[in-house]
């Protein structure tokens, strides 16, 4: 009884392991910002995991014409609604355009993580207007995945993927994001017009928060590091539940066979 009592305690134990993967943390982004000067940038930990938050917006003249490369923008904090963004361009600070959006100059907000690369899941607007479409970018390349004298068009030959160009509506919430990547680096902002099949209609969101899983909590995830077992990935929760169930079963069938 007590080696079943032990290796069901394994069995247990080994399910709970596995089932890491399903932790999230969420960063949140209200009240004053932490680093108010300049441009501003609003921090937040969780998870062990520090983000820190900065705008940027196509301002700057390249190649492609005017206001076409992105430039630093400011971050400004929206209270509860979380942070909105405002161009260098002597952008109006009144509403609607005191938000993230793409109205004029197209705005957005690079998340860098430290302490680990992070899978989002998700983000939360917390207040919209008009619609709330909205674009998604990992950086994959090697080194810092900095957006500074890029276009919108550039960024996935400059070590960026595209995690996608999302249809949203008018209404605040949260927000999915798809995809398998772990990066420490997240770029999220209005609609920018690289896509298609997207409406026309202006987009205008406060972001309030981020969410999403760490390296740490998923081993095997895409960009972590970590090189799968041979033959295969890391096992899931259920095949090690299985495993332990039957190794439970074989220690039974073994002691009836020595009763006997």
């Amino acid at each position: 009884m007590r080696t079943s009592t032990h290796l069901a305690g394994l069995v247990a134990a080994a399910a709970l392991c596995g089932a890491g993967s399903a932790f999230a943390a969420t960063w949140t982004f209200t009240g004053a910002l932490e680093q108010p000067a300049g441009y501003g940038a609003a921090t937040d930990t969780a998870g062990g995991v520090t983000a820190t938050a900065t705008a940027w917006a196509n301002t700057a003249n390249g190649p492609s014409g005017t206001n076409t490369v992105l430039a630093s923008a400011y971050l400004t904090p929206q209270g509860t609604s979380g942070v909105g963004a405002r161009h260098a361009d002597s952008e109006s600070t009144s509403s609607p355009q005191h938000a993230i959006d793409n109205d004029g100059r197209i705005e957005s907000v690079l998340f860098s993580f430290a302490g680990d690369k992070v899978n989002l899941s998700a983000t939360y607007f917390g207040w919209v207007d008009n619609d709330s479409d909205y674009s998604v970018y990992a950086y994959t390349g090697a080194g810092t995945g900095g957006v500074a004298g890029l276009t919108y068009a550039d960024l996935t030959s400059n070590g960026w993927s595209l995690v996608g160009h999302y249809n949203s509506n008018s209404s605040a919430g949260s927000k999915s994001i798809n995809s398998d990547i772990f990066s420490s680096y997240w770029l999220i902002g209005a609609y920018n017009g690289t896509g298609s099949g997207m409406d026309t209609k202006k987009d205008y969101f406060k972001l309030k928060s981020v969410t999403g899983a760490t390296c740490a909590d998923t081993p095997g995830g895409k960009g972590c590091g970590r090189t799968p077992p041979p033959g295969g990935s890391i096992p899931e929760p259920g095949t090690l539940l299985l495993v332990g169930i039957g190794m439970l079963g074989l220690t039974r069938m073994k002691r009836r066979q020595t009763a006997a």
